[in-house]
Parts: C-alpha cells; sequence; structure tokens
C-alpha cells in the first residue's frame, strides 16, 4: 500500500506565511530536514474552492467536519468512536440531512478497514460500482493515476488543485457523461480538491483512499460519500500517527 501522505479522494483551516511550520507539507516519510526544505506556497494566496462544480457542497462540508473534528482534538480515538464523531458532526450541519435523500446507514468500521488495508482500494470500488458508466469508470482511473503521478513527483498543493480544476470543467462539458456520472465524479473530485488543501496542514492522506470513500459511500447518497471519506481521512491519520 502507498504510504499516507501528509494531508483527505479524494483531501486547511488557517495559515500564516513566514517560515512556520504551517508553510511546510510534512510528509510522512520525510526526515525533519527534508520537510523544511520542502515549502509550499502562502495558503492565504487560494481558496480550496471550485464554484464551478454544480457539486462543490460536498467538499466543502468534508472540510467543514474534519477541520472541526481535529480542531477539537478527540481523546477517544478507537475507529468506532472517529466514525461516530465524524457523522455527529456531520448531522449538526443544516446542509447535511437534505443530502441523504431520507437514504442513510450508519457507517460500518469493516468498510473502512476494507479501503485502509487493500492495496489500491480505488480500483475495486470504481469498477464496483454499478451506477457509474463505463465511461466514468474510466475518467475516474485516470483522475486517481494523474493525481498519485502529481503527489509522487512532489507537486505544489496549488499546481494539483489546478489539475483538479480543470478536470471538472472537461467533466461538466462532457456530452458522453450521464447525469449522474457527473454527479459522482464531480462529487469525488470535489472531495480530493478540498482534501488536498487540508494536506497542506500537514494531515497524512492517501488520494487513493479519499477517492474510494467517496465512491464507495456515493452508493448510497452525498451524504454517504461525505462521512466516509471524512472517517478513511480520520481514521488513517490516527492509524499513521
Amino acid at each position: 500500500m502507498k504510504k499516507l501522505l501528509s494531508l483527505s479522494l479524494f483531501l486547511s483551516l488557517t495559515f500564516l506565511s513566514c517560515s512556520t511550520d504551517e508553510d511546510i507539507e510534512m510528509n510522512g516519510t520525510e526526515s525533519g530536514t527534508s520537510a523544511i526544505n520542502h515549502k509550499k506556497e502562502n495558503p492565504h494566496s487560494w481558496s480550496p474552492q471550485n464554484t464551478a462544480n454544480s457539486y462543490d457542497n460536498a467538499g466543502i462540508l468534508y472540510r467543514q467536519i474534519l477541520e472541526e473534528y481535529y480542531t477539537n482534538t478527540p481523546t477517544n480515538t478507537t475507529p468506532s468512536q472517529i466514525i461516530f464523531d465524524i457523522e455527529s458532526i456531520a448531522n449538526n450541519f443544516s446542509e447535511f440531512d437534505p443530502m441523504k435523500n431520507n437514504n442513510y446507514s450508519p457507517i460500518a468500521y469493516n468498510n473502512i478497514n476494507w479501503i485502509l488495508s487493500t492495496d489500491e482500494s480505488y480500483h475495486t470500488a470504481i469498477s464496483n460500482n454499478n451506477n457509474l458508466s463505463v465511461t466514468a469508470k474510466n475518467q475516474l482511473e485516470n483522475f486517481a493515476a494523474a493525481l498519485t503521478q502529481m503527489i509522487d513527483s512532489e507537486a505544489t498543493a496549488k499546481s494539483i488543485h489546478d489539475y483538479i480544476v480543470g478536470f471538472e470543467v472537461l467533466i461538466s462539458s462532457n456530452t458522453v457523461l450521464t447525469a449522474n456520472d457527473k454527479k459522482a465524479i464531480l462529487t469525488s473530485s470535489s472531495i480530493a480538491r478540498h482534501a488536498n488543501y487540508l494536506r497542506r496542514k500537514g494531515r497524512r492522506w492517501d488520494i487513493h483512499h479519499g477517492i474510494t470513500g467517496s465512491i464507495y459511500g456515493s452508493n448510497e447518497n452525498m451524504a454517504k460519500a461525505i462521512t466516509t471519506a471524512a472517517s478513511v481521512n480520520a481514521i488513517a491519520n490516527t492509524i499513521n500517527e
């Protein structure tokens, strides 16, 4: 399994500029010296949002849930408690309930564990999603592969953000994809874009896990995509701290 990178699916609070640790993207496998030399642009210079994505409320809520979760520093970090905390926080947002479409089942830890323990689990999650067309599955596979390559080559968070925005433009204008295809893809790309912004804060994340959580959850609805991806993020960070 690829190592979890500094953190979100497919994954930023407030930062300061100058040579502070908040300007540094911490990689889980980097030494302190190499991390110090790996500075990133001032996060105040850009926003993680993309108003052109009709489903960007998914990524925004995903980020808000994790910001609140990490800000409150939970003392009980068992997987079941983390899932409970994530879902509890989500339910406090008024926009979350309409996303359930009156059909929301609690997250099962065995599903999260499968995502975290299965090498490149996004392949299976994408191929097993019967709600997606072949074209949509290919688009998601290519998207995940491109993001992984960018992260492995240590592209800046802003460069990754710009790539995702460009990808979303192509998806939105695609005349072959169905409305359901676009909703699933743009929900996943939104979550990946906001997870990328969170990654600048030093949270470890694996782009495969972010996309897998979103696609896995989207089989049910947007609400489940958000909380599944957020739970994967929070549990993965706990395991690897």
